[in-house]
């Protein structure tokens, strides 16, 4: 195995391409939206890229955090905190992409 020097610590840098997912999903959401006008294709959309997008980076942190020879703790500590902000994001791109009621006005 060869090793293998990271600019930047690797947790730092799951959180960059985390960020990365979370930028490109949500624009991606957005080009949904316009082009079908429906906010329930565009969450979804965006839900699917985004999940994907947490898989790749958490693979690759597999393999980055076993190269750096990562302990067991603080790699427990970044897939928990990376599931949490998964979720904030979830929550968050619920409350953007949710179907707005407009009431009639009388």
């Amino acid at each position: 195995m060869d090793v293998v020097y990271y600019s930047y610590p690797v947790d730092a840098l799951l959180y960059m391409y985390l960020g990365a997912t979370a930028v490109f999903s949500f624009i991606i959401g957005l080009v949904v939206r316009r082009v079908s006008r429906r906010p329930d294709i565009s969450f979804w959309t965006t839900i699917v890229l985004s999940f994907v997008g947490l898989c790749l980076s958490l693979g690759w942190f597999r393999n980055a955090s076993v190269t750096v020879f990562m302990g067991t703790l603080p790699w427990v500590i970044n897939l928990v905190f990376s599931l949490f902000l998964y979720a904030l994001y979830s929550v968050i791109i619920y409350f953007i992409f949710r179907p707005r009621k407009i009431e009639a006005t009388k």
